[in-house]
């Protein structure tokens, strides 16, 4: 099993740009921790370059569907429990067998964090949209109000139009009332 085929079965289960991204921020971690001298501040640098690179890739590339499910203070705060948590696993490197190698676990606290920080469950707010108000029903009184109440109270319920809404019937109604008030109103008034 050579290196392509390791590379094709984690593309199964990661995406491939973040697979890019997994070695891209190691590699600037490395090159990072190379102007510390060597000891433990070079694996502190490395752990965390390693693990902000990778998280900025993260949250550049997350579903941003949903919205933040915390606010900036709590998220700030989740951000410094993870710090504290890499640091602490950073101190183990003289008691952690294979720790060279276990080291690159950090990222799966990034990938906790990306989905905590991103996972509450929320649409985005968006703004409502108003539908435009009918101005047949911006002029209805109260007097209409309790007519159109006489109107459904006495009318068959088998005579409305397959198809319409009661708000659609409402607004026919209302257009008829009123074409029959203005009707009724200039044929009382003499000329």
């Amino acid at each position: 099993m050579g290196i392509f085929s390791l590379v094709r079965l984690l593309t199964r289960f990661v995406k491939a740009a973040d697979l890019v991204a997994f070695l891209v921020s190691a590699f600037l971690g490395y090159m990072a921790s190379t102007f510390v001298p060597q000891g433990p501040w070079a694996n502190y640098t490395f752990i965390l370059v390693f693990y902000h690179i990778f998280l900025a890739w993260l949250l550049i590339d997350a579903d941003h569907r949903t919205g933040v499910s915390m606010p900036i203070i709590l998220a700030i705060l989740t951000h410094l429990a993870c710090l504290t948590i890499i640091i602490t696993y950073g101190m183990g490197q003289d008691v952690i067998p294979f720790y060279r190698v276990l080291r690159f676990g950090v990222i799966t606290l990034a990938i906790f964090e990306r989905n905590w920080l991103f996972s509450g469950g929320k649409k985005k707010q968006e703004l409502p949209v108003e539908a435009p108000i009918n101005p047949v029903i911006a002029e209805a009184t109260a007097e209409d109000q309790e007519a159109w109440l006489n109107h459904l109270a006495t009318r068959s319920s088998l005579s409305r139009k397959p198809g319409m809404s009661i708000k659609d019937e409402y607004v026919e109604w209302l257009a008829a009332r009123a074409k029959k008030r203005s009707a009724s109103s200039s044929a009382g008034v003499p000329s």
